[in-house]
């Protein structure tokens, strides 16, 4: 008995070192101290006749012993591995292993409280206990815990999401690879960077140019265009010259789209299979729910009307389901054709997410975005057609030459292309701040969704410990789990969108 109640005291030990559920109490709340650790007691001690009386359940449950309550007889049996204690509320015979002991007083109810005696404790389970009126304090001492007890303490196990994965895994990167490889838009994109390089080599070739026969030097290095065909060849040339610059970067911005694509179908797939997982789970709770209504309904102890209703919730869940079923079905269609693989096939995703909150300061955000107006491609490609406009200009100017654009016509498209770089980098600058702030305000839900989760853990501890005591069902217990389930579901989502606009915030010209 005494080695039994060592090691209740050891793992008790443990708990009140690592659990971060239990509550603080005012200065002059009962304090309960075991082997030297105080904790506040929620139920204060009474003393009727000479005898202290102190709550059944709480000082059961801090020793960690099951209590469970007949309702029949209105008995309470409290067990551990060696022992088990029957007592009776208003009866001071109470049985030890089948046994009967008399108690100095009997166990009674004070405001909702099985209130026994502190030294019955004691001597049910071999530990020294004392009460210091003065100090209003409990004082448990136990034998020193030994090595092999202290092996046996684990800490307690929450309920998590396990999604199963079938079929054959790939990575991210793999998946990328893939993507790039059949993209069609990329290829086209690729096959207009030879065409733009052909047009290139074709318009170096054309042109004709001889040196002025003059006496001035200073223009030695100048060239001067022949005649109004060499004219022609010229812009050909600086077009041509656009165009591969442009379709570079086309491409460069193709794959980040294509990259970006998977990495959202990726996540997509993610947060449908948790959601599938979490309402498995909810339609496991809303069964039990209804086998215990109709149960109810049978024996005339609920209406048909709660019957029907919970009928009809857990019906409404199954077709969540299904739809959920359809929703990852169509995710997964669009990863597969993005691979260009079957459609049909369901790839098991070597998914990994750790939430990593943004170091850049306002500060920061100023100069990251004047470098993204030189190194964005898609301000870029606004820059180039502003060169653009500005030689055509150049060239009209120079070769006094009145092709069919004439001059007025060129120097608006060259305010117009100026424009166009203006207000595309106004955009992005409020798109890549519009973004920014977003992020912010994510890495702040993110911690208030981390609040929730370990609220909900905490209300899980305590109806964990309430159904060992035989004071809630094993519905209630289930519903506690699954609000951590719902909680971790909330977390995970808010996670990937902080991810996703992180990499946009990366890759502006995806904004």
């Amino acid at each position: 008995m005494r080695k039994h109640i060592k090691k209740i005291a050891s793992i008790t030990l443990a708990s009140l070192l690592i659990s971060s559920s239990v509550p603080l109490y005012a200065a002059q709340a009962t304090t309960l101290q075991i082997n030297g650790i105080s904790r506040s007691l929620k139920v204060a001690p009474i003393v009727e006749d000479g005898t202290t009386l102190v709550g059944l359940r709480e000082i059961f449950e801090i020793l960690g012993v099951t209590v469970n309550w007949d309702d029949t007889t209105g008995a309470i049996k409290a067990k551990t591995t060696d022992m088990e204690l029957t007592l009776i509320p208003g009866t001071k015979t109470a049985k030890i292993n089948g046994t009967p002991v008399e108690l100095s007083t009997a166990p009674k109810q004070v405001g909702g409280n099985i209130m026994i005696p502190l030294r019955f404790v004691s001597e049910a389970f071999g530990a020294e206990v004392k009460w210091d009126a003065a100090n209003n304090i409990i004082s448990i001492n136990t034998a020193p815990q030994t090595a092999t007890e202290k092996q046996e303490i684990k800490q307690i196990e929450y309920p998590t999401l396990n999604i199963a994965e079938e079929g054959s895994k790939i990575t991210y990167e793999e998946a990328v690879a893939k993507a790039l490889k059949n993209s069609l838009a990329l290829k086209s994109i690729e096959e207009s960077i030879k065409i733009a390089e052909e047009s290139l080599k074709h318009a170096r070739s054309s042109i004709v140019t001889y040196r002025p026969e003059v006496n001035d030097y200073t223009k030695e290095v100048s060239y001067y265009v022949a005649d109004i065909g060499t004219i022609s060849s010229l812009l050909a040339l600086t077009q041509a010259d656009y165009g591969v610059t442009a379709a570079q970067y086309q491409k460069e911005i193709q794959e980040g789209v294509i990259k970006y694509q998977v990495k959202s179908a990726f996540d997509s797939i993610q947060k449908n299979k948790m959601d599938m997982e979490l309402l498995n789970k909810t339609l496991e709770n809303a069964k039990m729910q209804l086998d215990v209504i109709t149960q109810k309904a049978n024996l005339g102890l609920e209406s048909d009307f709660n019957k029907t209703k919970e009928e009809q919730n857990f019906k409404e869940q199954q077709k969540q389901l299904e739809s959920l079923k359809k929703s990852l079905d169509n995710e997964y269609i669009k990863l597969n054709r993005l691979m260009n693989i079957d459609e049909k096939e369901r790839p098991a995703l070597e998914y990994t997410l750790n939430f990593t909150p943004l170091e850049m300061s306002e500060n920061e955000l100023d100069a990251y975005i004047e470098r993204a107006m030189t190194t964005d491609p898609s301000i870029i490609l606004k820059e180039e057609a502003v060169k653009q406009a500005e030689y055509n200009l150049h060239l009209h100017v120079s070769s006094q030459y009145n092709p069919a654009d004439s001059y007025a016509v060129k120097e608006s498209k060259l305010k117009q292309a100026r424009m166009d770089a203006t207000q595309a980098k106004n955009e992005l600058r409020d798109k890549i701040r519009t973004t920014y702030n977003q992020i912010k305000q994510i890495e702040e839900q993110y911690q208030v969704d981390t609040s929730n989760l370990q609220q909900a853990k905490e209300q899980y501890n305590i109806l964990k410990t309430q159904y060992e005591l035989g004071m809630v069902t094993e519905l209630n217990l289930k519903q506690a789990e699954l609000a951590i389930l719902s909680a971790q579901v909330t977390q995970e989502k808010t996670a990937i969108q902080h991810a996703q606009l992180v990499y946009l915030l990366n890759n502006p010209y995806l904004l």
